[in-house]
């Protein structure tokens, strides 16, 4: 009745954004001190659920039982026309996702390719998308090969064992590649540039 007025995106709907962006904005700026890089993206990955029942729940005062979470979840949604759902979705991930890009990357991602950990790799490139985030993934997977590869061509005691362990180092990013990051072609060039570029590092250091 409200959108038929013409009253509900003015007298509702901005009001409730603005409330919602200050929510996450703070949830944000808790989770990212509060948890490590796989548990947060795990945590973004949950919205709507837990998020959006937790949001519902403060703003509307409704009791929430974790067992019947898509079920409140669905009633919260009853309250809200169906066109503030793409906008409410978009302020959600902005706050949660992409102001901490940067800080997601610092924190984490150089132990998650030290752990080869696909799953929590693939959640990262996945989330990553939904904010047009990833160029920074991708450049920072160039960062990290270099810093890696370059551990290994440049060790001199380890000389014998620098193909074998090259080789192993790249089998570990294929599967990434393959796995994780959906077999990117732009990711796939960064492997290669990357791998070209500790090649000719070796060069010049038996040169």
């Amino acid at each position: 009745m409200f959108t038929a007025l013409g009253i509900y995106a003015e007298s509702f709907e901005k009001p409730f954004l603005e409330c919602t962006s200050e929510f996450y904005a703070a949830e944000g700026m808790k989770y990212m001190q509060q948890s490590d890089v796989p548990d947060y993206l795990k945590h973004v990955e949950s919205f709507p659920s837990p998020t959006l029942h937790t949001y519902c729940r403060d703003i509307f005062g409704y009791s929430f039982l974790q067992t019947r979470l898509q079920e409140e979840q669905d009633r919260c949604l009853i309250y809200l026309d169906a066109s503030t759902r793409k906008p409410l979705i978009a302020t959600a991930e902005k706050q949660l996702l992409e102001r901490h890009i940067s800080a997601i990357l610092d924190k984490g991602f150089s132990m998650l390719m030290d752990g080869n950990r696909i799953e929590d790799l693939q959640r990262m490139y996945s989330l990553f998308s939904r904010v047009n985030a990833l160029e920074s993934l991708r450049q920072a997977l160039s960062s990290y090969i270099r810093r890696t590869g370059q551990g290994i061509v440049m060790d001199e005691e380890k000389d014998k064992d620098m193909v074998s362990s090259l080789l192993e180092f790249k089998a570990s990013l294929d599967r990434t590649w393959e796995e994780s990051f959906f077999k990117n072609e732009a990711f796939c060039n960064t492997i290669k540039d990357a791998f070209e570029h500790l090649i000719n590092l070796r060069q010049k250091a038996v040169q």
